[in-house]
């Protein structure tokens, strides 16, 4: 899932594996529409060069937009251009690989690949240093601490008091801690154009099988169970998009919120529940997930 908590991101990691980021930056140049020859090499002898390379070079200005909006939640020292570099990598791999008897558009297909290797060289760096892992423990041991004296989940004003920061300041080091390492973790998605899957596309249990059928029996029962940790607002909201497949402008208008505010009750409504599943397996919740887990108030939903 995307994140789109709109806030600057002010308390950065610590340098992401600054001797592999200055390699990498040396062997990588940014690919643009004056220099073709680069583009056509990474498309294969069987490609049609032209075509690709006219499409490419329409869809480029996709790549920045998108490298832009990622930014945005980045420390200040991972440049711009090393976002579009790695976009445009993804963006070469989308125009080789789309297949439009998919039903999707090219720039639906090429965003999806872009945003993602830009988020795969992220991740390739040592973004989880050990001062990100120790926020990371400190926000888990408080998110408990507050379940536990509250006997509820904790909403975001009192994690964001119990941490001593503002709630813009919380809502920044979730949204660190969602595009480092908890980016799309809350969504099921198509391997090939990033589609949310419905339970009807999923593969039936085979005929006869009382253990397939209990096994998806109580998979429904637990999600079910966990869906009243979830305000009803944040329920409308998962139904909206995942049973109804609006979009987060479209749900917005519905509920009368803007666009960035479902964001970010879709996002803490994914991680809570997730958390809430995990707890239910009596399993440790995801260390980002837990991070993530919380609960708007009355006057923040």
């Amino acid at each position: 899932m995307a994140i789109q908590i709109a806030v600057p991101m002010q308390q950065g990691v610590e340098a992401l594996c600054s001797e592999n980021h200055a390699r990498r930056k040396s062997r990588r140049k940014v690919i643009c529409s004056n220099n073709p020859s680069r583009v056509l090499q990474r498309c294969g002898p069987s490609h049609d060069w032209e075509n690709s390379n006219a499409t490419i070079v329409k869809l480029l200005p996709l790549v920045k937009r998108v490298a832009l909006q990622l930014r945005s939640h980045l420390p200040s020292h991972v440049e711009l251009d090393d976002l579009i570099s790695e976009g445009t990598v993804g963006l070469i791999d989308a125009v080789r690989k789309f297949d439009a008897a998919r039903g999707v558009t090219i720039e639906s297909y090429a965003r999806y690949r872009i945003r993602g290797a830009i988020l795969d060289s992220l991740r390739e760096q040592d973004h989880a240093s050990r001062d990100m892992r120790r926020r990371i423990r400190k926000i888990e041991s408080t998110c408990q601490d507050l379940e536990r004296r509250l006997g509820r989940p904790a909403s975001d004003q009192e994690m964001a008091d119990a941490m001593g920061m503002d709630l813009d300041e919380w809502y920044q080091r979730v949204a660190e801690l969602q595009l480092l390492g908890f980016e799309g973790a809350g969504s099921r998605l198509s391997p090939d154009v990033g589609k949310r899957v419905n339970e009807e596309d999923l593969p039936a249990p085979p005929d006869g099988d009382p253990f397939a059928l209990c096994y998806r029996r109580e998979q429904r029962d637990l999600l079910s169970s966990a869906l009243a940790c979830l305000t009803e607002r944040e329920r409308s909201i998962m139904t909206l998009y995942y049973k109804d497949a609006l979009t987060m402008k479209q749900i917005g208008e519905r509920l009368g919120i803007d666009e960035s505010r479902v964001s970010q009750l879709h996002s803490g409504a994914t991680a809570r529940l997730r958390s809430r599943v995990a707890g239910m397996l009596g399993r440790p919740s995801a260390v980002f997930g837990r991070a993530a887990a919380r609960t708007p108030s009355p006057a923040q939903a």
